[in-house]
């Protein structure tokens, strides 16, 4: 939700006289680089393989003693699951091998010193949050956030017929994945309370199976968490963590019956200890191009012992970074534990990582960002001449499952370098963005005098033992790269009531020209392709205009604006049942004077004309009510044929558009890049901006079984909102929904509510949810068996762009999830913007006077804020870039005159 920037990691100069006791360490206990740098030999001796390609296999190395392959039987725990790397690897994993079961594990940013952000202090939970996050720390969670939430909508979305779309095993289903929001630390007795089991040993315990573990998890790299060596106080977390996994692994091959090294006979100390324990799961985990001297390196090469490209089996002298000496005493402790216990590993020395779904603050996210979002026109201003080895994310996990089927013939833990063999600057990677907007122009370049330094990976021993070469050219990984950024800053397009400028549209073409040149155009429906962007119905205001789908709602889109035209608001249903016979709130009225639709209470001929434009229902054309209605004879919406429109037919004071349903479930026109027909189901529910006329103000959906007391009172409750104490901000409600009031349950026998969807999407989205809401302590909405607003009455804003947007995000998680009902999608990105919307108002200073009205409504015993009726209720911030502050507003179910016909 918000695009942040942050500083970098300090400068290696830094570093230098603090690594110098460490290097005396390192020299002198040559027994632990030993084994790291036993394959020597075959650095030196065997040419790089020819054999390549992407998600590239071991198999058929000569090389290889039997190694434990990746299969459909195969069962990954992923630590850092949510990070770049991790979200990549495990959609690969599952897409390539269709493993059975991913074991995801991340704090999703949220450190345990960070916890305490959460308890309750003097000031409020809300207060002490915003006072002790920063918007890095937010953007960070969201970003992660996002990342799983990918994970489990690209890898268990049910199809039409509720089944996985995605892959025809079973091993697709919600519980083939799990994921764990918790930190990892190492399981020593100090660090837990009583009573506290340590989770690895937990997750362990539930998956005996587990075959392959691949450890990616480490702090970020941003000034705010400080990259330390070691440990500082007891809830500090160190750079990666490897401890922890290590010594779980320990235990796995004790309770195994593992044989340990220390209690049995070795090769007499020689550095080759006994060969690899087939009991213990086969480990690979992440270490960095820092661990190598590249501030040296980039002085004259004479004498220096590992110049670039470095090589992995020559001595380490000085590390880049404090990061790069903590991930070094990693490969030290991989190697401690082989000679101790017997532990393989595979360590990977990750050069810089780039791509899609990368972190906001690492620097080629922000040089794409930058140039890509403002369409090219900040000038240049990158000075960076640092020669950097730069690797993209398909070839990183190209490089991450290679490894994780690669065991060597000495049985010694082996370490590989992940890069391209390629040397790049910041400069030269930002002329190569710029390339694609040719109206830029690129100030003169200079050097400011710094000590720039050279890091580039050998790839000889990658090539020759892996089979793993990077595929992709720095050309076509920056132009995916630069097409995710622009899908991202535009997912829902551009705003409907303004036409860009003819200039913008030209380089937008021209920019898409080139890109397309650089890599492969995507299908609509391919959705590893699109990596995340969403394609929406042509019919839907989300849509873009070069990327959408055709559905039945096409036409029947354009023939509801027409019908609606001219009207202030509208009220709508869709009753798309093959058996409907009725809608059961047609004829129906809660009393002589209520006034249930528009145009009621009006005097007759305007009435009799606003009633029959101003309230739609969209019902399935093969249901026996459309068959009867047609029967009878359709009839004129009014007498004026110079309208243009079709006979319509009428039910009640329903005007009634017929839908072209399927006859089966896998008719194209319901077929969708989301999850089949349910992403069209809801799309007039959840996102109706283009199936109403320019006029209408106000769309209000009722469910066909929901009867209105009084729509005028309902309407006129949109105005209402609160104003900042300052009144530098006015109020305006997007969404108004009400609370939600258990009155149809489908699992009842004889409920005429039955499930339309696959009901195991439910708990499975249920979980997820509650897993984000445990990480911010409650700030969300929700977290019970039933859902807090209910969807069978809503009432949409259409005139603000900001409130399509809002809408927007709520169509797309609804669809997405593909669950039974669409509650549960509304309250959750309701509460992630109003908690943004929060933190954005606290940052800059202001108070948030919608949260302080409503607390002080319930120190006054009430439940929320009241409107001009005195009708209470809760406002949640809709983030919002105009003057005006945008709310959802979810009213009390009782007293508002929505009457639900099951009661």
């Amino acid at each position: 939700m918000s695009r942040i920037r942050w500083k970098s990691t300090p400068s290696p100069t830094s570093m230098t006289l603090l690594f110098a006791s460490i290097i005396v360490f390192l020299s002198s206990t040559s027994g632990f680089l030993q084994q790291a740098t036993a394959l020597e030999s075959i650095d030196d001796d065997v040419p790089p393989s020819s054999s390549s390609g992407q998600y590239a296999s071991s198999e058929g190395k000569e090389s290889f003693s039997p190694s434990p392959r990746l299969t459909s039987d195969s069962v990954v725990l992923i630590t850092g699951a949510a990070g770049f790397l991790g979200s990549e690897l495990a959609l690969a994993l599952r897409r390539t091998y269709n493993v059975r079961r991913l074991l995801l594990v991340d704090n999703l940013g949220i450190e345990s010193e960070n916890e305490s952000a959460f308890v309750p202090g003097e000031k409020s939970t809300t207060e002490a949050i915003y006072e002790k996050w920063s918007e890095e720390m937010l953007s960070l969670l969201e970003i992660r956030r996002q990342r799983i939430f990918r994970i489990f909508h690209e890898l268990t979305s049910p199809s039409i017929d509720g089944n996985n779309n995605n892959n025809s095993s079973s091993n697709n289903g919600p519980e083939s994945i799990r994921f764990y929001r918790a930190d990892i630390r190492p399981s020593i007795p100090e660090f837990f309370d009583f009573g506290e089991v340590p989770l690895l040993e937990g997750i362990f315990a539930q998956n005996p199976d587990i075959t392959h573990v691949v450890h990616l998890a480490d702090v970020p790299l941003t000034p705010s968490w400080g990259n330390q060596a070691v440990p500082r106080s007891k809830d500090s977390v160190k750079a990666g963590r490897m401890e922890g996994v290590l010594e779980e692994l320990r235990l796995v091959s004790s309770r195994r019956g593992g044989a340990d090294v220390s209690s049995s006979s070795s090769d007499g100390g020689n550095g080759n200890p006994h060969p690899p324990n087939r009991a213990v799961p086969h480990f690979v985990y992440a270490s960095s191009s820092e661990v190598y001297d590249a501030l040296s390196s980039s002085k004259e090469t004479a004498g220096v012992v590992n110049p670039p490209p470095f090589r992995e089996h020559l001595p380490i002298t000085i590390p880049s970074s404090l990061r790069g000496a903590s991930k070094l005493m990693d490969e030290i402790l991989a190697s401690a534990y082989h000679s101790a216990h017997g532990i393989y590993s595979v360590g990977l020395r990750f050069f810089e990582v780039y791509g899609p779904w990368s972190t906001p603050g690492t620097e080629v996210f922000d040089l794409v960002e930058k140039v890509a979002i403002e369409t090219g026109s900040v000038p240049d201003t990158i000075q960076d001449d640092n020669v950097k080895d730069y690797v993209f994310i398909d070839d990183a996990v190209d490089a991450i499952m290679a490894a994780m089927q690669y065991r060597s013939v000495e049985g010694v833990p082996v370490v590989f370098n992940v890069g391209t063999g390629k040397g790049t600057t910041l400069r030269q990677m930002e002329e190569e963005v710029r390339r694609h907007f040719p109206k830029v122009q690129n100030n003169p370049s200079f050097k400011d005098g710094r000590l720039f330094t050279t890091s580039i990976a050998s790839t000889a021993r990658s090539e020759a033992l892996l089979g793993f070469k990077a595929q992709t050219s720095l050309q076509e990984g920056l132009a995916h790269t630069i097409s995710w950024h622009r899908d991202r800053s535009l997912p829902y397009g551009h705003d409907p009531s303004s036409t860009p400028s003819l200039e913008r549209q030209s380089l937008e073409s021209a920019l898409s020209s080139s890109l397309d040149a650089q890599r492969p155009k995507c299908s609509p429906l391919d959705r590893e392709c699109l990596r995340g962007s969403p394609v929406f119905p042509c019919a839907s205001e989300c849509r873009r205009s070069d990327r959408c789908t055709p559905s039945a709602w096409d036409d029947v889109a354009s023939l509801s604006r027409a019908v609606t035209s001219g009207c202030d608001a509208v009220l709508y249903t869709v009753l798309l049942d093959e058996d409907a016979e009725q809608i059961p709130s047609a004829t129906l009225a809660v009393g002589v004077d209520s006034s249930p639709y528009v145009g009621a209470g009006l005097p007759s001929e305007l009435g009799k004309k606003t009633a029959a434009r101003c309230n739609v229902a969209f019902v399935s054309e093969r249901s026996p009510l459309v068959q009867r209605l047609r029967s009878e004879g359709e009839v004129y919406v009014e007498e004026d044929s110079e309208t243009g429109l079709p006979n319509l037919l009428r039910h009640g004071f329903w005007t009634v558009l017929p839908v072209s349903t399927p006859k089966n479930s896998d008719s194209s026109a319901w077929l969708h890049a989301f999850s089949g027909r349910y992403a069209l189901e809801y799309l007039p529910k959840v996102s109706p901006g283009r199936f109403f006329g320019s006029s209408v103000r106000y769309a209000a959906y009722a469910a066909p079984t929901v009867l209105l007391d009084n729509l005028t009172k309902l309407l006129k409750s949109m105005e209402d909102a609160p104003t900042s104490s300052s009144g530098n901000r006015r109020g305006v409600t997007a969404l108004l929904v009400p609370a939600y009031n258990p009155t149809c349950d489908p699992s009842l026998r004889g409920s005429s509510c039955p499930w339309s969807r696959p009901p195991q999407n439910d708990s499975l989205q249920a979980s997820v949810y509650n897993t984000i809401r445990v990480a911010l302590r409650g700030q969300l909405l929700g977290g019970s068996l039933d859902p807090t607003v209910d969807t069978s009455f809503v009432i949409h804003s259409l005139q603000e762009e900001d409130s399509r947007l809002f809408r927007c995000d709520v169509y797309a998680e609804v669809a997405e999830w593909g669950a039974s009902g669409d509650e549960r999608a509304v309250e959750f990105i309701a509460s992630l913007h109003d908690l943004w919307s929060k933190a954005v108002t606290h940052w800059n200073g202001q108070e948030v006077w919608w949260d302080k009205e409503e607390k002080s409504q319930e120190k006054e015993g009430e439940e929320g804020t009241s409107d001009s009726d005195g009708n209470k209720g809760i406002y949640m911030g809709i983030l919002s870039s105009s003057d005006a502050q945008l709310f959802t507003r979810i009213v009390p179910s009782e007293g508002m005159g929505i009457m639900h016909l099951e009661d």
